[in-house]
């Protein structure tokens, strides 16, 4: 199990180097790349893993952090979202509810 609590509370120490690799990614052409995005898919990655991490570990992992990983996340994530939302709004039909029943 990561310590991934601990990880969440280094954001603000980190940020510097979140915000370095999202630019980096800027200039591959990447523009619409955010440093919460950055952020998200790193922690994504290090909660599957196992162990803890220290401070520099988490440093490593962002830096080492590639243009094809963060897009197969992002792909993932918007494949997922999307696919959610498709069979929300099926079984609102189904169930006959309109948007004003929706909570």
């Amino acid at each position: 199990m990561s310590n991934i609590e601990e990880i969440k509370a280094w954001k603000n120490k980190v940020h510097p180097v979140i915000a370095s690799k999202a630019e980096e990614f800027q200039l591959y052409g990447y523009e619409t790349v955010t440093p919460d995005e950055i952020w998200q898919c790193v922690l994504e990655k290090i909660e599957r893993r196992k162990g803890d991490y220290k401070l520099h570990q988490l440093v490593a992992e962002i830096f080492r952090l590639s243009v094809n990983e963060y897009m197969n996340w992002l792909t993932i994530r918007a494949v997922t979202e999307t696919d959610f939302d498709i069979r929300k709004e099926e079984n609102h039909r189904l169930l006959g509810l309109d948007d004003n029943e929706i909570t």
